[in-house]
């Protein structure tokens, strides 16, 4: 697909991303109606929260369009599976949870593989209610990051952040070592 014919929005993901995949087109939809519904821009610190529920290409929208990373500590993964994102506004006191719906999307070729090119125009031109929907959902936004003392573990000296040490035998260990001691 010519990069030149993308919409101009989309251009600079291809670029964060590295290609154009319909994992990264599900994102760019997902962020997008997730942005327009919350009427957001970008994140300049923790302001807006991401949750997705997937740790495929689509994420990557989200980090690239609306900021949310995880060195910010505004971007969270949960290990659900799906292709579904909640987004917090912390200043409005509002979330959208937007979920890809497009499966039947989807064209099969005779020999039963997704044709990939059309999906991909599908993902790029449908209408909103097609690909993705949103709904208004409550939701406590997670607390925001804390920069924490560290400790080194007793067994490799590596420095840890202290509520991510496990204590065996009035030992500090970092959670890699605990469970090779512990064993």
């Amino acid at each position: 697909m010519d990069l030149g014919t993308l919409p101009e929005d989309l251009k600079p993901l291809v670029k964060f991303h590295g290609h154009l995949c319909p994992g990264l087109l599900i994102g760019y939809r997902a962020a997008k109606a997730a942005a327009d519904s919350l009427g957001l821009g970008p994140a300049e610190d923790e302001e807006l929260v991401a949750v997705a529920e997937n740790n495929s290409c689509s994420v990557d929208a989200f980090q690239q369009m609306l900021s949310t990373t995880f060195g910010k500590g505004n971007l969270i993964w949960r290990d659900y599976g799906k292709q579904a994102f909640t987004v917090i506004d912390r200043d409005k006191g509002k979330a959208v949870r937007v979920r890809f719906i497009g499966d039947g999307l989807k064209q099969k070729r005779p020999d039963g593989s997704v044709d990939r090119e059309a999906f991909v125009q599908d993902l790029i031109n449908r209408p909103q209610d097609e690909v993705v929907s949103v709904e208004e959902v409550a939701v406590e936004p997670p607390s925001e990051a804390v920069i924490e003392q560290s400790i080194a573990c007793a067994r490799c000296g590596e420095p840890t952040q202290s509520s991510r040490t496990v204590e065996l035998a009035g030992q500090v260990y970092c959670r890699p070592c605990a469970a090779e001691v512990g064993q």
